[in-house]
């Protein structure tokens, strides 16, 4: 079974923290990380699929630049994080910035990692998933590359 699924609606504080909801903090039994995500969002990371992100980079990273690329723009947002007596996390300005994160937000669980998205650019970018529902159902059977 996948540990991370569901839509979570919250508010970041004026500190900028933000509950990570008990579902799926329960789900977490390892260091977990946040960094710069896609299309805006922020991702939250174990250690078990970070390490899988390393395997793929690591055989020629440094000759491949691409792979540099890649690994220099994702491992330097990185933040090693934990959760607070009431659940919650702090996002570094950077990151809240990089989101276009203001107050309201979406935890997103998705399958083996979490999303955090502002709420508007959210419910944007689940509105355009949802038309394309029936197209996308072709990555599963590989029989297209991108939307």
């Amino acid at each position: 079974m996948v540990p991370f699924v569901g839509e979570y609606k919250h508010s970041v504080d004026h500190k900028g923290r933000v509950i990570i909801p008990a579902k799926l903090r329960n789900n977490i039994q390892e260091g977990i990380y946040l960094c710069k995500g896609f299309e805006t969002c922020l991702l939250i990371l174990t250690t078990n699929e970070i390490q899988k992100i390393e395997k793929k980079i690591e055989v020629d990273s440094l000759t491949n630049e691409g792979k540099r690329k890649f690994s220099r723009a994702f491992f330097s947002s990185m933040s090693e994080i934990s959760f607070d007596s009431q659940g919650r996390i702090l996002i570094p300005n950077n990151l809240k910035e990089y989101g276009l994160i203001t107050n309201d937000v979406v935890i997103v669980g998705n399958g083996f990692y979490i999303e955090i998205w502002d709420k508007d650019i959210w419910e944007n970018n689940i509105a355009e998933l949802d038309k394309d529902r029936n197209k996308l159902v072709l990555f599963l059977e590989g029989s297209m590359d991108e939307t």
